[in-house]
C-alpha cells in the first residue's frame, strides 16, 4: 500500500512537472508553426519571430550565456520543481528529515539562486554590455597642444593609464575599455554640398514618379558625393559633384519604378527605370508576392537593415538609360555577453532582370571604391556614437553625464548628422556629425564623429570621437544660423526664418573650420551661404538660378508670347519688372516677384509713424 501511494505521487509529480516547464517551449514552437505554415511566403514573420527568441533567450543560439530572461524563465521553473517536490514528499508520506527530500530541495533552492543571481547580473549589465561592443572601435582623439586637456573628455582621461602609444596612448581603467589618441585636430576639408536634405526631399517627391501607386521610399534619400561624375552627370551636374538620390518604390501590387536623381547644383531631375531587360517584379511597400521584404528575409533570414540604409543609384553614362541599383547596407545581431548587438554584415545589391525577378547578390566585404555610395549602416554609426556615454564607466554616464550627443538646433532639426561627406585628402566617404555635450542644454560643438562609410566587412569600424580643445573659437549651430540670417538680410535684404518650415534649413560642416548653410524657398535651395565659425573669413552667399525639371531632364517648356490685338501695348517683360499676366511669368520670375513685393511692403510699413506717437 506504501508503494502504491509513492509510485502515484511520483507519477503525478513528473507529469505535473512535465506540464510545468514544457508549456511555454510547446507554446513558442506552435505559435512558429503558424507563422511559418499559415502565413507562408511571408519571410518577415519568420525572420522577426526567430530574431525575437535569439534576442530575448538565446543570444549565442543555446542556452550558455542565455538572455537574462531565460533565467528568470528557469528560476520560475525551478521555484515550480521545489513545491512539487515538496507535494510529492508528503503525499509519499515520506520525512523531510529523510537524505533524499533535503538533497533534492538544498539543490533546487541552489539552483533558484544561482538563477536569480544570473539574471540579476545580466540585466545590470545588459545595457553596460552593449557599450563595452562598441568601445572597443571607439577612439577619443584630443588635440597634441592647447591649455588642457578638453573639459568634456576629462570623466576618462582622469582615470587613465599609458597604452600602447600606437594605436591608444591612453587607456581608460574603467570597466569599459576606452581608447585616447593625442592628435592634432585633423583639416575637415570635405567637399560641401550644394543643396539640403529637405530641399532634395521635396524636388524628389515632386517631380519623380511616372505611374500610379509610385512614391518616394522614406529614408531612402541619399546624397552620394562624386556620383555626378560616375553616372554621366547625373541630372547634368559637373564631373566629381555630388547628387540626390531616391529609391521610387511600389505599393500593394505594383512594383518598383526605379531610382531618381537630383542634382542641388543645377536644380534638374531625372531617373533611371526598371523595364527591358532590368525589370523589377517587387517593392519594399509591395504585398503578397510584391512584397521586396518578405523575399529579402527569405533569402536572408540572419540579416536585418533600416530604411535609412537603403539607397540607389544609376549605373550608366546617361541615367535616362542607365540601369537602376538598389543597395542596402545591411547588418546582423550577434551574441554578445548575455545579449545581442547589431554589427555591419555588408550589403545587399538589387538589380532587375528580363523576367522581372529581382537579381539579389551578397556581397560580405565591400572595398572603398567599389560602389558610389556609403556601405556602412548609418544606423549603426547612430548606435556607435550613442555608446560613447559609457568609455568613462557607469559613474561618469550616471553621474556626471558624460557623453556627446547630436545637435538639437532648430537649423538641422531635420536633418542633425550622419552627414555622408567625401574628403579632398584621401577621397574615401566619411560619415561626419558635430555633436554637443550630453545630458546638457549647451548647443556649442565640442566634437566631431568621423567614420568611414565606403568600407565594411571586418567588423566595425573605428568611429573617431574628434574632441575640440577648450581655446578653440566657438562653434555654435544657432549662433552661426544667426550670422546666416543677419548676413543674408545685409546683403538682399530679405529677412529668413530658421529651422523646420523655415528658410535656413541645414548647416553642414566642411573645410577648415567652414560651414554652410541652405537657403529653401518653396521647398526648393535658392541660395548657399558659407561662413567660419570663428568669424575670421568673409561669407560667401550663393545664389542658384536654375529652375527645377521633370523627370528626363527635359526643361519645362517655356510660354510663348500671345499675338497682341492691333492697338493693345505689350505687357511689360518679366525681366523688365512684374506687371505683366502672372500666367506669362516662369516659376522662378514669379517667385522673385512675390519677394520684391514683399521687401516694397516691409519697407512702407516701417516708414509709416508708430500709432499714439
Amino acid at each position: 500500500m506504501a508503494n502504491a501511494r509513492v509510485r502515484r505521487a511520483v507519477r503525478g509529480t513528473v507529469l505535473g512537472l512535465a506540464a510545468w516547464w514544457l508549456w511555454m517551449p510547446l507554446l513558442a514552437v506552435l505559435v512558429w508553426l503558424v507563422k511559418h505554415f499559415l502565413f507562408g511566403g511571408f519571410g518577415q514573420q519568420d525572420q522577426s519571430y526567430v530574431l525575437l527568441i535569439e534576442r530575448q533567450f538565446f543570444p549565442h543560439g543555446g542556452p550558455w550565456d542565455a538572455a537574462p530572461l531565460f533565467w528568470c524563465w528557469l528560476a520560475v521553473g525551478l521555484a515550480g520543481t521545489a513545491a512539487a517536490v515538496w507535494y510529492a514528499t508528503e503525499e509519499a508520506g515520506a520525512d523531510f528529515t529523510d537524505w533524499w527530500p533535503r538533497l533534492t530541495m538544498a539543490v533546487v533552492v541552489l539552483a533558484v539562486i544561482g538563477s536569480l543571481v544570473r539574471a540579476g547580473t545580466g540585466l545590470w549589465d545588459d545595457d553596460k554590455d552593449a557599450g563595452r561592443f562598441y568601445a572597443r572601435s571607439t577612439v577619443l582623439d584630443i588635440p597634441a597642444g592647447g591649455a588642457a586637456t578638453p573639459r568634456s573628455v576629462l570623466p576618462v582621461t582622469g582615470h587613465s593609464r599609458p597604452g600602447d602609444g600606437t594605436r591608444c596612448d591612453l587607456v581608460g581603467t574603467s570597466d569599459v575599455p576606452a581608447c585616447v589618441k593625442t592628435a592634432p585636430m585633423p583639416d575637415f576639408d570635405f567637399e560641401a554640398r550644394t543643396a539640403s536634405y529637405a530641399a532634395a526631399n521635396k524636388a524628389l517627391t515632386d517631380s519623380a514618379g511616372l505611374t500610379s501607386g509610385v512614391h518616394l521610399l522614406d529614408h531612402s534619400l541619399h546624397y552620394l558625393p562624386g556620383a555626378a561624375g560616375g553616372t554621366g552627370g547625373a541630372g547634368g551636374g559637373q564631373a566629381g559633384g555630388g547628387v540626390w538620390t531616391a529609391v521610387l518604390d511600389g505599393s500593394g501590387e505594383q512594383p518598383m519604378e526605379g531610382v531618381a536623381v537630383w542634382d542641388g547644383g543645377t536644380n534638374s531631375v531625372a531617373s533611371c527605370a526598371f523595364h527591358g531587360d532590368h525589370a523589377f517584379g517587387r517593392a519594399f511597400g509591395g504585398t503578397g508576392a510584391v512584397s521586396l521584404r518578405n523575399l529579402l528575409a527569405e533569402r536572408f533570414p540572419d540579416l536585418v537593415y533600416s530604411d535609412q540604409d537603403v539607397w540607389g543609384y544609376c549605373d550608366g553614362p546617361d541615367v535616362r538609360t542607365a540601369q537602376p541599383v538598389v543597395v542596402i547596407s545591411v547588418a546582423r545581431e550577434q551574441g554578445w555577453k548575455q545579449r545581442t548587438v547589431t554589427a555591419p554584415a555588408g550589403v545587399l545589391v538589387l538589380r532587375g532582370s528580363a523576367d522581372g525577378r529581382p537579381d539579389l547578390a551578397y556581397r560580405p566585404t565591400v572595398d572603398p571604391g567599389d560602389l558610389p555610395g556609403a556601405v556602412y549602416p548609418a544606423s549603426v554609426v547612430r548606435s556607435q556614437i550613442h555608446e560613447v556615454q559609457w568609455l568613462g564607466g557607469r559613474g561618469a554616464k550616471d553621474d556626471r553625464g558624460f557623453g556627446y550627443d547630436h545637435t538639437s538646433s532648430a537649423a538641422n532639426a531635420t536633418n542633425p548628422g550622419e552627414f555622408l561627406l567625401r574628403s579632398k585628402a584621401d577621397g574615401h566617404l566619411y560619415y561626419v556629425t558635430p555633436l554637443v555635450p550630453r545630458d546638457s542644454s549647451s548647443q556649442l560643438v565640442v566634437a566631431f564623429a568621423v567614420l568611414q562609410a565606403d568600407r565594411v566587412g571586418d567588423g566595425l569600424n573605428d568611429l573617431h570621437v574628434y574632441v575640440r580643445a577648450d581655446d578653440a573659437p566657438s562653434v555654435n549651430l544657432d549662433v552661426l544660423a544667426s550670422r546666416m540670417v543677419s548676413y543674408m538680410a545685409q546683403q538682399t535684404s530679405i529677412t529668413i526664418s530658421v529651422g523646420q518650415g523655415g528658410a535656413l534649413q541645414e548647416i553642414i560642416p566642411f573645410g577648415r573650420d567652414t560651414w554652410r548653410g541652405f537657403v529653401d524657398f518653396n521647398g526648393q535651395t535658392q541660395d548657399y551661404i558659407d561662413l567660419s565659425g570663428d568669424a575670421t573669413v568673409t561669407p560667401n552667399l550663393v545664389s542658384l538660378k536654375d529652375r527645377i525639371t521633370p523627370p528626363g531632364g527635359q526643361p519645362q517648356p517655356q510660354p510663348q508670347p500671345q499675338p497682341q490685338p492691333s492697338g493693345t501695348p505689350a505687357p511689360t517683360a518679366p525681366a523688365a519688372g512684374c506687371g505683366g499676366d502672372p500666367a506669362q511669368l516662369t516659376d522662378r520670375q514669379l517667385a522673385d516677384c512675390i519677394a520684391e513685393w514683399s521687401r516694397t511692403l516691409q519697407g512702407r510699413l516701417l516708414a509709416q509713424p508708430p500709432a499714439g506717437g
